[in-house]
Formats: structure tokens, sequence, C-alpha cells
């Protein structure tokens, strides 16, 4: 397992070490949970501008009636 060290102020410190006892976890669960939804988010907003690029090339779009016709649902 790998070791990293993060450097911060005192106040940056604290918030995080309250957050993490507000939250019940420890301050390396913090961290990474923190990070992986960052992480997410950006993977997330990357998708999203993708998929609307796609749509303003044909902003064709369905009611859910047409779609479970469509799907015979």
């Amino acid at each position: 397992m790998s070791v990293l060290s993060i450097r911060m102020s005192e106040a940056e410190y604290k918030a995080l070490e309250k957050y993490a006892r507000v939250n019940s976890v420890s301050m390396n669960k913090a961290m990474k949970d923190a990070f992986f939804e960052k992480l997410e988010d950006e993977y997330d907003i990357e998708c999203f501008d993708k998929a609307y690029a796609d749509f303003l090339k044909d902003p064709v779009t369905y009611s859910t009636e047409e779609v479970k016709k469509i799907l015979k649902i």
C-alpha cells in the first residue's frame, strides 16, 4: 500500500478533522472519499459534455410513452 503526504494549513487541517469527526470516519477515509467523489464528478461532467454535443448534432427527443412504445414495454 502506498502512502501520500499532504501539506495543508492549520485551518484546513482543523476543517478536515472536524468533518471526519462529524461524519464518524477517519481523516484518511474523508480525504480518499473527497478525492474519488471529485474524480467521479469530473467524469460525469465529461460524459454530459459529450452527450450534450451529440444531442446538439441531432436534437431529437422522445417522451416516456414514445420510448415505451418503441421498446414494446
